[in-house]
């Protein structure tokens, strides 16, 4: 077998096979490198999409078969909000002075990446009827713009002044979380005239 690195009578590199694969090669060692670093980038690549858009990969904790994936509020005056894996769709609507009672809702399935719509309301179930230790930490961000009142499954959004703040939902069993959803953007309106 040739070097790799042969050329022939007018100056031109030779093709040879390579080693144990039979396949050709130019300049064995430049494309060797080649070939290798291709390899880990698509490997690397690969990596990378198989998990960038996928929060579903099993690092949830499922306590006792609970398992919750998306968080709905549905509010009082039939307008609901959702989260969807990093973000929401929708948000509660209150005034300054005023509330707006919200039922929290949750989902075991996870929508996909491009699924915009809210889950089927099947789908839905809230935490009433679930053992004492499962409960909804509710947290406003900024509690003189709105304060949160409430239980494990429904609530009172009162907004305090005009402005925007951020609610956050931590669905907990004790002190293992099993969901955070991502901080929901809220805006408390002015009061109405």
């Amino acid at each position: 077998m040739q070097k790799e690195t042969d050329v022939n009578t007018q100056g031109q590199p030779t093709y040879t096979p390579a080693r144990k694969t039979g396949a050709y090669r130019l300049c064995g060692t430049f494309s060797g490198n080649v070939t290798r670093y291709v390899r880990a980038v698509a490997l690397m690549l690969a990596a990378v999409a198989t998990t960038a858009c996928d929060r579903s990969s099993g690092t949830e904790p499922v306590v006792d078969g609970l398992i919750v994936r998306e968080v709905i509020l549905a509010s009082s005056d039939g307008s609901f909000a959702f989260s969807h894996r990093d973000h929401w769709h929708g948000a509660p609507v209150v005034r300054a002075n005023g509330t707006l009672g919200i039922t929290m809702n949750f989902t075991e399935a996870q929508l996909a990446p491009d699924d915009h719509e809210a889950p089927p309301v099947e789908q839905w179930f809230t935490l009433e009827g679930t053992p004492d230790e499962y409960n909804v930490r509710v947290v406003i961000e900024d509690t003189t713009i709105a304060r949160w009142v409430g239980n494990r499954v429904n609530g009172t959004l009162h907004g305090t002044r005009d402005g925007a703040t951020r609610i956050s939902l931590v669905v907990r069993r004790g002190s293992t979380t099993l969901y955070e959803a991502p901080p929901l953007n809220i805006r408390v309106q002015p009061s109405a005239p």
